[in-house]
């Protein structure tokens, strides 16, 4: 009798986990749609502008949750922000920020696709 629970418990496992596995398969790779980039580009949009000041540009993506990397005296920088769900996937925004040569005006905002990855 035991074991015939247990085989039932194995069996409504399965189905949960077929049921899951289905659900996330048709919705896609979430985090990537059409409305997310536009989400993204907006908040971009929000907090860096070309003409704004460098230090400023860094200060309001920070303050928005990015990572910058402008420890290279470069011009170009790079910007990313993870976002985790309670989906087993984690997507990362990144938005490239290209300066004068003294690195003090944003010249460019380049927001990149937002890059997705599930378990």
């Amino acid at each position: 009798m035991g074991a015939q629970r247990d085989k039932e418990g194995d069996m409504r496992l399965q189905g949960c986990v077929s049921i899951i596995a289905t659900v996330v398969f048709l919705t896609g790779c979430p985090g990537m749609s059409k409305r997310d980039n536009e989400r993204f580009q907006a908040v971009v949009a929000k907090n860096v502008s070309v003409g704004m000041p460098f230090v400023t540009a860094i200060e309001h993506l920070v303050r928005a949750g990015f990572s910058c990397d402008d420890r290279v005296a470069a011009p170009a920088v790079s910007c990313t922000r993870d976002r985790m769900s309670l989906l087993p996937y984690a997507c990362i925004q990144r938005v490239n920020l290209m300066t004068d040569a003294e690195r003090k005006i944003v010249l460019e905002v380049n927001p990149r696709p937002l890059g997705c990855a599930g378990l």
